[in-house]
């Protein structure tokens, strides 16, 4: 009657696990849908935002702006700023340990010139765990991300990059690739004719190469307008993507929990009627022995 019991026991705790699997799965599902919502909607303005900086650049004089300007310095020399995004929680698959072997593998590759800023708990735990110090752990949450929290990340990282502290700056994050599959990015933000990659040798579009463009007051007063802007969009843009993907990372997980919490109440259900037909079996052979012992007699 022990072993029944023990075994009944593990079943309810099975059961009262597998309901809150199933509450998260519904919750991160409900969070998705809303943020998936955002970002197709940033979608649009990030894309065309893009698309400006792009015919700027094709269309502004060279310049020794720091937003543009890339280092001079030599390799080993360059301090390299590294913007990572993790989540607040855990219970999301790998979500979280994939952007922390791909920062653990760019401080590596670069020895001691990396600067760590860490959106998200479980980075700073992470890092904090690991005695891995860092430039700033930004104390909000990065489960609500917004315009302005994208501001607040930017005009802070700016005064270190603008400062001299960082000779280009990096952002770290993951992205959906599908409702199944994620994937960690990383991408420049810093110098920005670097992180957009344009190559200014190739042939120029025939609409592109018509246009004309006035630089009022200054082409360097232009950037110091529209820069910020545009690295803000990028920032903003990938604290939603990342949060879709940490969403959708959960959902799976606790997903592929139910599904495994089914099939161990089905194992326990078997195993617990085994035992329950042993035990009725055993009951049925001790009164048949006894009735046997006294009609002998």
């Amino acid at each position: 009657m022990a072993q029944l019991k023990e075994i009944r026991d593990r079943i309810n705790s099975i059961q009262g696990t597998q309901k809150i699997t199933g509450a998260m799965y519904m919750i991160a599902t409900t969070k998705l849908r809303h943020a998936r919502e955002h970002r197709d909607n940033n979608a649009v303005y990030f894309a065309a935002l893009k698309n400006l900086m792009e015919r700027l650049l094709r269309h502004l004089p060279e310049s020794e702006h720091p937003f543009l300007r890339v280092s001079d310095k030599l390799p080993e020399e360059q301090i390299h700023g590294y913007l990572m995004i993790t989540g607040d929680k855990g219970l999301a698959g790998a979500y979280n340990q994939n952007i922390h072997k791909e920062v653990d593998k760019l401080m590596r590759k670069n020895g001691g010139r990396s600067k760590i800023f860490v959106v998200g708990d479980t980075g700073r735990r992470y890092f904090r765990n690991h005695n891995v110090p860092t430039v700033e752990d930004f104390v909000f949450s990065s489960g609500n991300p917004t315009h302005h929290l994208g501001r607040m990340i930017l005009s802070y990282l700016l005064q270190h990059f603008q400062a001299g502290g960082l000779d280009d700056l990096y952002i770290i994050y993951t992205a959906m690739k599908s409702a199944m599959e994620a994937e960690v990015r990383v991408r420049q933000l810093l110098p920005v004719r670097s992180s957009l990659d344009i190559d200014l040798s190739r042939d120029v579009p025939k609409d592109v190469y018509n246009e004309e463009f006035i630089f009022s007051p200054s082409p360097y007063e232009v950037i110091d307008a529209v820069v910020p802007n545009y690295l803000n969009g990028y920032i903003y843009s990938a604290l939603i993507e990342s949060f879709c993907a940490e969403q959708s990372s959960r959902m799976l997980a606790m997903q592929t929990a139910s599904e495994a919490a089914s099939t161990m109440i089905k194992d326990l259900n078997v195993k617990y009627n085994r035992a329950r037909q042993g035990v009725i079996t055993q009951e049925i052979t001790e009164v048949s022995a006894g009735a046997e012992a006294l009609s002998s007699i």
